[in-house]
């Protein structure tokens, strides 16, 4: 009988041990009905991207994180928790003569779905970086999103009483908006993003930074506002940089002033600082332009610790 590492008769390598954990984590969403990680973040209190990184496979997550994912999508808490101590203490014990030690390598599980995620350089369970990586970081972070949006801002023009964004209409984006629109769908203002698909085919029309009201100090990180073509919506994006505290709420907003129409999403933010994004609900452009907004508030402070919107842009 041939065992699972391909041997015969011998007992599961740590990468096969590592896949078989992973995919079993993802069976578990999907029977849970594949709650977007959004969903999954908001009910245990981990960013996506640490989410997102427990199907990674490189590596066993963390208890407390393998459990919070456990629990956002209603698995057995003590089945698991008993699952991980013995994957761990497989996966760590000391190698014998006879058994050289085994060092897990990339698992061929499924990959996260695609999803206004960004890739965190830190995790709950992963090292701390130092203030040179932290005050470099924060610069690249915020700069490359910015030049990142530059070419999709043609795709918008500005609504009534706000500065045009830049770049000339016409563009392709601005082409496959019209083109989207002869399919007739449309999302359904306040739902999420992630269930609807719109990520598949978003651009980011206007990226701005969430500064400290300290203006000497590096900003919490940038806000952007997201648009897919194929919904007809935009919704807000933000991404941190790790200056925001644990116990934060961020308070994410889309505005349609032609009507009043709002949606608005909060996220407690209760892990340890690193980078992270989250993002919220879309609103319907069809009706008019939509602004999004971010403010960062924490339980200690009356006023928030940071505010930003961006212009009120429509597909042109």
């Amino acid at each position: 009988m041939t065992g699972q590492n391909g041997s015969s008769g011998g007992p599961p390598s740590a990468e096969d041990r590592l896949t078989e954990f992973v995919a079993d984590l993802a069976e578990l969403r999907r029977g849970a009905g594949q709650p977007s990680l959004r969903k999954m973040a908001g009910a245990s209190h981990y960013s996506h991207t640490a989410l997102a990184g427990v199907l990674s496979g490189n590596r066993l997550p963390s208890q407390e994180l393998t459990l919070a994912f456990v629990r956002a999508c209603g698995g057995d808490d003590r089945e698991w928790r008993e699952r991980w101590r013995r994957e761990h203490d497989l996966l760590h014990r000391p190698a014998t003569a006879t058994e050289p030690a085994a060092v897990p390598g990339p698992a061929a599980a499924a990959l996260p779905e695609p999803a206004d995620v960004v890739a965190s350089p830190g995790s709950p369970d992963g090292p701390a970086r130092g203030p040179l990586a932290l005050t470099v970081g924060i610069a690249a972070l915020v700069g490359s999103l910015v030049v990142a949006v530059a070419a999709a801002t043609g795709a918008f023009t500005s609504g009534p009483g706000t500065a045009p964004s830049a770049g000339a209409s016409g563009t392709p984006a601005a082409n496959a908006s019209g083109a989207a629109s002869a399919a007739g769908f449309a999302a359904a203002d306040g739902s999420d993003p992630q269930e609807q698909r719109c990520q598949l085919d978003a651009v980011s029309a206007r990226t701005v930074p969430v500064p400290d009201r300290d203006a000497s100090q590096p900003p919490y990180g940038s806000l952007t506002l997201r648009f897919s073509p194929h919904c007809h919506a935009a919704w807000p994006l933000f991404v941190s940089t790790e200056r925001v505290p644990t116990g934060a709420t961020i308070r994410l907003r889309a505005t349609r002033p032609s009507d009043g129409g709002t949606s608005g999403f909060d996220y407690p933010y209760l892990v340890p600082p690193q980078v992270f994004s989250v993002f919220g609900n879309v609103l319907g452009t069809g009706r008019g332009c939509v602004a999004v907004s971010v403010e960062i508030t924490a339980p200690q402070t009356a006023a928030p610790l940071a505010t930003a919107e961006t212009p009120c842009l429509q597909p042109s």
